[in-house]
C-alpha cells in the first residue's frame, strides 16, 4: 500500500463495498453491517460467510474497495456468527492505528492496475459487438458499437451519447454483457460527441 492519504471517509459509507485482504489478494467479501470496532463482511451467495474484521486492520479504502492487513489464514479466525466482544479485538489497537480509525478510514491510491501479462478479460472482441455494457456500480451504460484497436466504441440508446472506452477499462464478459472496471461516474473522460 502507499501512504498518498489524501481523505478519509466514514465507515458508514462504505456498505455494500467489496472488501480485500493485502496479504495475497484475499476476499472477504463485501461490507454489509458496522460495529463499534469491527465490520461485518458477507462472502457467497448460497453458502454465506460471515467475517467480523477488526477496524484496526484497515489498511484504506481506494474508491471502490475496503483493504485489510489480513491473510488467508487470518479469515478463520474472523468467519464467526456472533460479533466478538469489544476487549476481544481491542488487542488490535496497536500504536501506530489512527485515533479515529473506529470511526473512519483513509482513503488511498488505487490498487487497482493493469497487468500486460493478465490474459484479456474477452477472448474474441468481435464477440462483444451488440452487447449491452454495464458500470462497475451497476448502472448501464450502452451497447458496443464497434471494436477498435485499443477501446471499444459503445453508445447509449438513441445514439444519445457515445464513448470510446479502452480496452484496458473491460473487466469481463460473460456473454450477454460487458462489464467495465469504472463506475458511471467516472465515464465522463472517455464520452466523444455526437453524430
Amino acid at each position: 500500500m502507499t501512504d498518498d492519504v489524501t481523505s478519509y471517509v466514514d465507515w458508514s459509507e462504505l456498505k455494500g463495498k467489496e472488501a480485500r485482504g493485502t496479504q495475497g489478494d484475499v476476499d472477504l467479501g463485501e461490507v454489509r453491517e458496522l460495529g463499534r470496532n469491527y465490520i461485518v463482511t458477507q462472502k457467497g451467495r448460497v453458502s454465506r460467510e460471515k467475517f467480523y474484521i477488526p477496524k484496526y486492520l484497515a489498511v484504506g479504502y481506494d474508491g471502490h474497495t475496503v483493504y485489510f492487513n489480513v491473510t488467508e489464514a487470518q479469515t478463520q479466525r474472523f468467519s464467526r456468527e456472533a460479533p466478538p466482544s469489544y476487549e476481544e479485538y481491542a488487542q488490535y489497537r496497536v500504536a501506530h492505528v489512527p485515533p479515529d480509525i473506529e470511526t473512519r478510514v483513509h482513503v488511498i491510491k488505487s490498487r487497482r492496475t493493469v497487468d500486460p501479462t493478465r490474459e484479456s478479460p474477452v477472448l474474441d472482441w468481435d464477440s462483444i459487438v451488440h452487447k449491452n455494457v454495464r458500470a462497475a456500480d451497476g448502472e448501464p451504460v450502452g451497447s458496443v458499437v464497434a471494436v477498435l484497436g485499443d477501446a471499444i466504441h459503445v453508445e447509449t440508446q438513441g445514439s444519445r451519447s457515445q464513448f470510446l472506452i479502452p480496452k484496458e477499462r473491460v473487466q469481463g464478459f460473460d456473454g450477454a454483457e460487458v462489464r467495465l472496471d469504472a463506475p458511471v461516474s467516472d465515464l465522463g473522460q472517455y464520452a466523444r460527441p455526437g453524430p
